[in-house]
């Protein structure tokens, strides 16, 4: 992982890919039981906006909205 930020409810996982590829450690992460506090993570990249039902991915353009995202559109809304 590059970095973790935390939301109101869990630790969240960051990585930015510099080439699309896959993120098996970001789904590693995520799916690991020795972390029950990690729920979704998010994936920067030369990509589109989505949500790929473990984790968000955002273009690198967004980073700067980061910190919004998870305060009022994070995970929990998806719930």
């Amino acid at each position: 992982m590059d970095f973790f930020v935390r939301d109101s409810d869990s630790l969240v996982p960051v990585e930015v890919k510099a080439k699309d590829g896959a993120t098996a450690s970001l789904n590693h992460l995520i799916d690991w039981p020795s972390y029950p506090d990690v729920s979704y993570g998010i994936k920067f990249g030369y990509k589109n906006i989505g949500w790929g039902g473990k984790f968000y991915t955002f273009p690198y353009f967004l980073a700067f909205l980061l910190k919004r995202f998870l305060k009022d559109a994070g995970y929990p809304a998806q719930r």
